[in-house]
């Protein structure tokens, strides 16, 4: 795998600020993170500051600094665009996903990248690679 074609889903960037004991495949997170150049999607920026807040007993300014860290180490969040929508729907209801899971797929292959996940609904039919595959433990 080609570590510059790669974005990362909340179920992989949430695994980079909680717990080891709550995360599995954390390890394999910090490999990525450190070893690949790897981008995030404003809705991943958006779904890691949502576990932040109702998951953990993390500060506000705890959660700052985390989501300003996601940001430095992965750069701007990508945005969905309006030719994404189309695809992003079509393959929402080809796959039986979330409009928003199928968003990082959309942008994604607007980019010409592939989407790490821990999501089976996203890794199952083909649409991202897990973990292990990413950085190639796997």
């Amino acid at each position: 795998m080609t570590p510059a074609n790669l974005i990362v889903d909340a179920s992989i960037a949430v695994k980079w600020f909680r717990p080891r004991e709550i995360e599995p495949e954390r390890e394999l997170a910090e490999i990525l993170i450190a070893e690949a150049s790897i981008r995030i999607t404003s809705l991943c920026l958006y779904e890691v500051g949502n576990v932040l807040a109702t998951k953990t007993r993390d500060s506000d300014e705890q959660i700052g600094r985390k989501l300003e860290a996601l940001v430095h180490y992965c750069g701007p969040p990508l945005e969905l665009t309006v030719p994404d929508f189309r695809l992003a729907g079509n393959l929402a209801r080809r796959h039986k996903l979330t409009f928003y899971d199928a968003s990082y797929v959309a942008i994604a292959e607007r980019l010409g990248r592939k989407v790490v996940s821990a999501d089976q609904d996203l890794i199952g039919p083909g649409l991202a690679v897990d973990l292990a595959t990413a950085v190639g433990a796997g």
